[in-house]
C-alpha cells in the first residue's frame, strides 16, 4: 500500500509512482474474472486475470518503495517496510503460478495456490496498513512528520477481502472440479476489488492533501 504525508506543506514532496496503477489491474482483473464467470476461455482468462492481479501487487509495493524513499526515517536511512516485501513476493508468486497455469501444468491446483497466496498477502498488508512511522523529507531543516502507510478503514478491509480470498483458494482446492472454477473466479474478483478500494482510498487522501495545501496557499 502506498504511504502518503498527512501534512499540507509538504504535499509537493508526495508524488507518487503510478498512483492508480493497481486500481487499473483491480479492474482489469475484475472484468476477466466475469467473462471468465460467463464460460468463455474459462482457464486461460483465470491464468490471464492471475498474472494481472500479481502485477498489480508488485506496483503497489514498488509505490510504496518509491514513498518510503522519498520520506527516509530519522536517522537517515530509509525504510521500505514490510509490506513492501508483502507485495512484491505475493505478486512474483502470482505472476510465476499464473505463467505456469496458462501453459497448462495443473492450471486448478496452480490457480488456488495463486489465490491462497493473493489472500496471504492482503492479510498481510492489510496488518501493516496502520502502523505509523516518524520521517523527515530530504531538506526538511529537521521538522519530523507522521507517514502513514493507510488508514485503518483500507487496512480492515484488506484484511477481510484476504480472508475471503484465502478460503475460497482453500476451498477450491479442497472440492475438486465441481465448483472450482466458480470459486477461484469469485476469489479473483475479491482481489480485484481490494486492488481497486486501496488506489481509491489512496488516491483521495492524496487529493485531499493537495486541495488543503492550495487553500493554504490562497
Amino acid at each position: 500500500m502506498a504511504t502518503y504525508v498527512e501534512t499540507a506543506a509538504m504535499a509537493n514532496d508526495t508524488e507518487p509512482v503510478g498512483l492508480f496503477t493497481e486500481g487499473a489491474a483491480g479492474i482489469a482483473a475484475i472484468v476477466l474474472a466475469i467473462i471468465a464467470l460467463a464460460g468463455i476461455s474459462t482457464t486461460a482468462l483465470a491464468a490471464v486475470t492471475t498474472i494481472v492481479i500479481g502485477v498489480g501487487l508488485m506496483v503497489q509495493g514498488f509505490n510504496t518503495a518509491a514513498e518510503n524513499l522519498r520520506l527516509p526515517l530519522i536517522g537517515g536511512v530509509a525504510e521500505f517496510g514490510s509490506e513492501v516485501m508483502t507485495d512484491c513476493l505475493g505478486g512474483g508468486a502470482g505472476i510465476v503460478l499464473g505463467v505456469l497455469a496458462l501453459i497448462g501444468l495443473n492450471p486448478g491446483v496452480l490457480l488456488s495456490a495463486a489465490l491462497i497466496v493473493f489472500g496471504g498477502a492482503l492479510l498481510l498488508s492489510g496488518a501493516l496498513a496502520t502502523r505509523t512511522r516518524l520521517g523527515m523529507p530530504a531538506g526538511g531543516a529537521g521538522i519530523p512528520l507522521v507517514a502513514i502507510p493507510g488508514s485503518a478503514a483500507t487496512g480492515g478491509v484488506e484484511l477481510l477481502m484476504g480472508v475471503a480470498a484465502a478460503v475460497l483458494g482453500i476451498l477450491a482446492l479442497v472440492t475438486g472440479e465441481a465448483h472450482m472454477a466458480v470459486l477461484l473466479l469469485v476469489g479473483f474478483i475479491v482481489v480485484g476489488a481490494a486492488l481497486l478500494i486501496v488506489s481509491a482510498t489512496f488516491g483521495a487522501a492524496l487529493t485531499r492533501v493537495f486541495a488543503t495545501n492550495q487553500t493554504a496557499a490562497e
